[in-house]
């Protein structure tokens, strides 16, 4: 079952994308501040300190967006994106309808065995067609 959660006038599923018209600013600005918040400061992954020190980024403006006062620029989004790495951008992602792979399929989750054998099926079919034709 899919959880529905309000985005202004809007809805969000969890597995589902967002229409154009409701990524907004702020909408960019509520995620990423949410992802901020639980990735950095006390008991996080990560301090304001450390962040500020590899990103450049002072820490008055770190604190501004995690509190979703403001949001950083393109540049200032890559750098810590750089740092904190693509857990960061999962929720802004899935605005526009992509999913992590862990809720689709983790590696080793697809028998390839399998593939392979139904692969070699249809071979075996094209090949019996390609033989039909050349016959007529």
């Amino acid at each position: 079952m899919q959880k529905i959660l309000p985005v202004g006038n809007a809805t969000l599923s969890q597995t589902g994308a967002l229409d154009a018209k409701d990524i907004t600013t702020a909408e960019v600005t509520r995620r990423l501040s949410a992802k901020l918040r639980s990735l950095i400061g006390p008991g996080r992954a990560w301090s304001y300190r450390g962040v500020a020190h590899l990103t450049g980024i002072d820490q008055r403006s770190l604190h501004a967006y995690t509190r979703g006062e403001t949001c950083p620029n393109l540049a200032k989004y890559k750098r810590l994106l750089s740092v904190l790495g693509p857990v960061l951008s999962v929720e802004l992602d899935q605005m526009y309808g992509w999913q992590p792979r862990a809720s689709s399929s983790a590696p080793g989750s697809v028998d390839l065995e399998e593939i392979a054998s139904e692969l070699r099926e249809r071979l075996r079919l094209i090949d019996l067609a390609i033989e039909a034709a050349r016959k007529r």
